[in-house]
């Protein structure tokens, strides 16, 4: 006798269909997680390149971190920095930044309108201001690596909002108008941070701490 072929009911097409609705949904969701975390770790490494290059301009010197103006220099940080990184600013357009300069078009080697501009910031970042040691109020003071007496705990460059223009964290504008100005969840729930010993740090906007912007920590930001 022939054997009969038993077809599938109704109620387990729809258990089927409900299962594959659900995988799907779940590789959908996770998608941008996987997106995030990938930049988050690429991001890590390219803040780390321009730790190398903080590090090897204070090497040629003095041990001086760049600043606003220090030593008569008219250049902004971004053009400082570039040329200890083989002439290559591509380390400035963060990953998780969705209009980084990039993403924009801007040509590199536009000294007006691209990422080494001194008119406006076109990375990905922002440098500490030093507001706290006088920077704000007079360009030409900075910051000496070797007077740093916890540079783990002093932050170098941040994550700012994206379109800001801003080159530098000045924490006396505004009533310290870092909450204004940083974007503390660039990759989920935190950012990328540069120290200055030269570690990039992944921070959550709850670890975050306006006082690691201090070289002097018994600075009272307003």
């Amino acid at each position: 006798m022939p054997r009969t072929l038993r077809a599938f009911t109704l109620i387990e097409l729809l258990v089927v269909i409900a299962i594959i609705s659900c995988l799907c949904l779940m590789v959908l969701v996770g998608i941008p997680m996987f997106q995030r975390q990938g930049q988050k770790a690429a991001a890590l490494n390219e803040v780390r390149q321009i730790g190398v290059a903080f590090e090897l301009y204070a090497g040629d010197n003095d041990n001086f971190l760049p600043g606003r103006a220090a030593g008569g220099q008219t250049d902004k940080w971004p053009r400082l920095l570039v040329q200890y990184m083989g002439d290559d600013p591509r380390a400035y357009a963060a990953p998780g930044d969705s209009k980084n300069y990039l993403r924009r078009n801007l040509n590199p080697k536009d000294l007006d309108g691209g990422p080494l501009s001194n008119s406006q910031n076109n990375t990905s970042y922002i440098m500490n201001g030093y507001n706290d040691i006088g920077a704000f109020d007079d360009p030409a003071v900075t910051v000496s690596l070797t007077r740093i007496q916890k540079p783990s705990q002093l932050i170098l460059l941040g994550t700012p909002k994206t379109g800001s223009q801003h080159f530098y964290m000045d924490m006396l504008e505004g009533g310290g108008n870092h909450k204004e100005v940083l974007d503390l969840t660039r990759y989920g729930d935190g950012s990328i941070y540069l120290m200055a010993d030269g570690s990039a740090r992944f921070l959550t906007e709850k670890t975050y701490d306006p006082e690691l912007w201090l070289v002097n920590k018994d600075f009272a930001i307003p």
